[in-house]
């Protein structure tokens, strides 16, 4: 299985988010729902071939709101005829960066709408999110990648899905890739909500949980999640992606609202 991603380029417009009256969540550090009805709250959009992300209504798209009028599509829309194949990736860098640089242990939550089951053959490949680091010269990687298997609807995390981590790992003992396999489907047509804990270690004390709607499909400990932080400019950022190649159906679409960065879990109503 392989998986690519991509360092950072122009970064789009800042947009500060306006959070609403008090009270509010102490420990939401960043939190998008599209409802300015465009995508300025995030810092950076990556495309590669022909794959796009857009704010458009739920209506529009056909299927039932979240939180509000406003979700984030994410299309692969057709193969894209190069090597690296089609995907788009929406990041959010500043705090981020300075919650990995302090070794600050964060959360990472959004909810998902997947029209559709996805499969694909042996030579494909599918990329659903990820942490990316910097090594010493700035040179960006992924580090861990969420995935969907090319069969069952299932999840696949991934440690050096394109090669290029730190030397050793994820554990102590262990080099090269690494996959974690969960048994749990994704459900479709409907909204599904994604969880992440992340400690932020560039050496073996790092942990790394996924949830979906409350459910653990992964729990690791004792691991790198990032490269070691040695004066890096940009250390750590996360990207929301929908990045593959020889996806059936294509094209494939799936939606995101609600994407939350905290000290502490939002927790699955």
């Amino acid at each position: 299985m392989s998986f690519s991603g991509s360092a950072p380029s122009a970064a789009l417009p800042v947009t500060t988010l306006l959070l609403p009256p008090p009270p509010y969540d102490p420990q939401v550090q960043w939190r998008t729902a599209m409802e300015t009805g465009d995508l300025s709250q995030w810092t950076e959009k990556v495309n590669t071939g022909y794959a796009d992300s857009a704010a458009v209504t739920a209506a529009s798209a056909g299927i039932p709101p979240h939180s509000g009028a406003w979700v984030m599509k994410q299309s692969v829309i057709r193969p894209s005829g190069v090597v690296e194949a089609s995907g788009t990736r929406m990041a959010r860098y500043p705090e981020i960066d300075a919650l990995a640089k302090a070794g600050t242990t964060f959360y990472y939550s959004w909810w998902d709408f997947f029209p559709t089951a996805l499969s694909y053959g042996a030579s494909g490949w599918y990329n659903h999110w990820q942490i990316a680091s910097n090594d010493a010269s700035n040179t960006g990687t992924p580090v861990w990648a969420l995935s969907i298997r090319g069969s069952g609807n299932t999840m696949v995390l991934a440690w050096g899905p394109n090669g290029s981590v730190p030397v050793q790992g994820p554990h102590a003992g262990e080099s090269g890739d690494r996959a974690y396999t969960s048994p749990i489907a994704i459900p479709v047509g409907q909204w599904v909500f994604f969880e992440v804990m992340i400690t932020p270690r560039g050496d073996f004390t790092g942990a790394l949980k996924v949830w979906m709607n409350g459910q653990v499909l992964f729990d690791l400990s004792n691991v790198k999640t990032q490269f070691p932080y040695v004066g890096q400019s940009l250390l750590t950022w996360i990207t929301s992606n929908n990045y593959g190649t020889g996806l059936t159906p294509t094209p494939f679409v799936h939606y995101v609202d609600d994407v939350t960065l905290s000290l502490g879990r939002i927790g699955y109503p």
